[in-house]
């Protein structure tokens, strides 16, 4: 992603002061952008493509699946700290196997001799079950084989989500595993460095709002056309993501933001499942 940008920068000419004028972004902003130090937000990807004269899908296309990657990442992350958390040390105490006693003189150790008959029996089993299942398919294919048999239907089971639609209001996005097939839909800006986005989730039928590069205090409200709202603020660091709401396919979300003591809002466009999903 990185590279992308720092080549597009190049073809335009413009320094990062000149891209901090043409944009809603700061100059320190765009440093660490296309050095890589910060992973971008959308709509500055986009904002260099237009100012490039350069077609934005293909651009945003890289965008989307490192955000994915970017996210799948953390998630891995956070299931292999569940599992050392929850995994337990050996025994220490455990006394050893009697058939690892170390061998004397030319006698056999003792302890191995039943090791080696239960082998010898689990042998013994697997011989006389393959010799029936081989005559079992024998007779089977002999005796009939103009009938039909039944076909393997194999079914792609989608993320395993802890709710849906209506019944996620209010609920965080990351706790009901949302964020699994999670994408920004749409996106939007408050100058200089606030960037919104609309969050939305087809397996949870649902959506939610986040902020970025925020102030304490700042707002972010996700809405849909059902008359439902749901709201968060920045508390500390600069970002914040709202509760879920339920995305109708056929009704629309969209999400507002606003900077402390000011009224006045900025929006995302609207969003229809059914016309875009």
């Amino acid at each position: 992603m990185a590279s992308e940008l720092l080549a597009l920068k190049k073809a335009s000419g413009l320094s990062f002061a000149q891209l901090s004028q043409k944009t809603h972004y700061a100059k320190s902003s765009w440093e660490r952008w296309v050095n890589g130090k910060q992973f971008p937000p959308r709509h500055a990807v986009e904002s260099l493509a237009g100012l490039c004269g350069t077609p934005s899908a293909q651009l945003l296309d890289l965008w989307d699946r490192a955000q994915a990657e970017r996210e799948a990442g953390a998630e891995e992350a956070q299931g292999a700290e569940q599992a050392s958390d929850e995994g337990g040390a050996p025994d220490a105490g455990a006394e050893p196997d009697a058939g690892a006693e170390p061998e004397t003189g030319d006698a056999p150790p003792r302890g191995r001799r039943p090791r080696f008959l239960w082998i010898a029996a689990v042998l013994g089993v697997v011989l006389v079950a393959g010799g029936s299942l081989a005559a079992y398919l024998t007779l089977g294919a002999a005796g009939d084989a103009s009938s039909p048999r039944p076909s393997a239907s194999v079914k792609v089971a989608g993320p395993q989500t802890g709710c849906k639609g209506t019944a996620c209001e209010g609920r965080d996005p990351k706790k009901m595993n949302c964020g699994s097939d999670a994408v920004t839909v749409r996106t939007g800006s408050i100058p200089k460095d606030l960037v919104i986005e609309l969050r939305y989730s087809r397996a949870c039928q649902a959506a939610w709002g986040r902020i970025s590069f925020a102030e304490i205090g700042a707002t972010v409200v996700v809405n849909n056309s059902d008359g439902a709202a749901q709201a968060d603020v920045v508390h500390y660091d600069r970002d914040v993501y709202s509760p879920l709401i339920a995305a109708p396919d056929d009704g629309s979300v969209w999400v507002c933001a606003a900077l402390p003591k000011d009224k006045a809002r900025s929006c995302t466009g609207r969003f229809i499942p059914s016309q875009e999903d």
